[in-house]
């Protein structure tokens, strides 16, 4: 086993920032120490763990497996730090956490502010990405916990995760009530293909989840990267917005938009607190989880 750390948190601050001047600021060493440091590691361990690009650095298929294990390994050693930082009442820690903009906004925001007055002192690190990528990052140990939105293709078989069901949400089409779908008591997949549709784009769990219903029958004409740009084109009377009820809830309340009446309705999606069972959660996730549990009477 290699006995300097250093080494090993060189090559983690190279790794994140694909840089090694990023990796030297960070560190507040000079660029070929950082280098002198990578090559002293891939020598002792006997193989490359970084190529060059046209941008900087990236890791080799040994390099990736090596991170994943350091990260790992990193993370006991805070989850060691926290334990004594709980002791004197978290004055101070970090929490890292994942979370898409829906499930944020929609359930994780309230609990992170709570906390947030309790435990001033506590780093907050919020990581917003789709679900895939929020679940790859708690694989390789980058955050404590993520909140997703479960599509109901997600399988956690054979993998250490915990979940927590959090949350019920439901997905409606919504249009302005001059939209010459506003007035039926009644819309079919059919009639929607007749007008365009507004979606998000391919890389989120909620598109997923939608193609998967609609099949070859509803495409969208407009994708869009964010639920509120998908609001601001319907209420432009740009097409029928595809959306998460509780985005919308503002303008249904207000009438600017209409809720559809779909046939067949969608069904309900669950909101998931997840975490490896594997990988010591630090105090501050800890005392968040439970905050989070008491809240659902848990």
């Amino acid at each position: 086993m290699i006995d300097n750390i250093t080494l090993y948190k060189t090559f983690v601050a190279v790794a994140d920032s694909e840089s090694i001047s990023a990796a030297a600021r960070a560190l507040y060493i000079s660029q070929p120490a950082v280098s002198s440091e990578i090559a002293q590691l891939e020598d002792k361990l006997g193989t490359k763990l970084f190529f060059r690009t046209n941008r900087g650095v990236s890791l080799t298929p040994e390099g990736t497996l090596l991170y994943g294990y350091i990260k790992r390994g990193f993370s006991f050693l805070e989850a060691g730090e926290d334990k004594l930082r709980e002791i004197a009442g978290l004055s101070d820690g970090v929490l890292r956490v994942g979370a898409s903009d829906m499930t944020l906004r929609f359930f994780l925001l309230d609990h992170i502010e709570k906390f947030n007055r309790e435990y001033p002192g506590v780093m907050l690190t919020i990581t917003n990405a789709p679900t895939p990528k929020t679940l790859e990052a708690l694989r390789s140990g980058v955050l404590d916990f993520g909140v997703i939105s479960d599509d109901g293709e997600l399988s956690f078989s054979g993998e250490e995760f915990v979940t927590l069901e959090v949350k019920k949400i439901r997905d409606i089409f919504a249009v302005p009530p001059t939209h010459p779908l506003a007035k039926k008591e009644m819309v079919s997949y059919s009639e929607l293909a007749e007008y365009p549709v507004i979606m998000l784009e391919k890389n989120s769990s909620t598109r997923r989840y939608l193609d998967g219903i609609f099949g070859d029958v509803l495409h969208p004409a407009i994708e869009l990267a964010t639920s509120d740009l998908i609001l601001e084109f319907a209420r432009r009377n740009m097409g029928v917005a595809s959306i998460v009820e509780d985005f919308a809830k503002e303008d249904l309340k207000t009438g600017t938009l209409v809720k559809l009446n779909v046939e067949p309705a969608f069904p309900e999606r669950r909101f998931l607190l997840v975490y490896l069972s594997r990988t010591p959660l630090s105090a501050a996730a800890r005392r968040l989880i439970t905050s989070v549990e008491e809240s659902l009477g848990i």
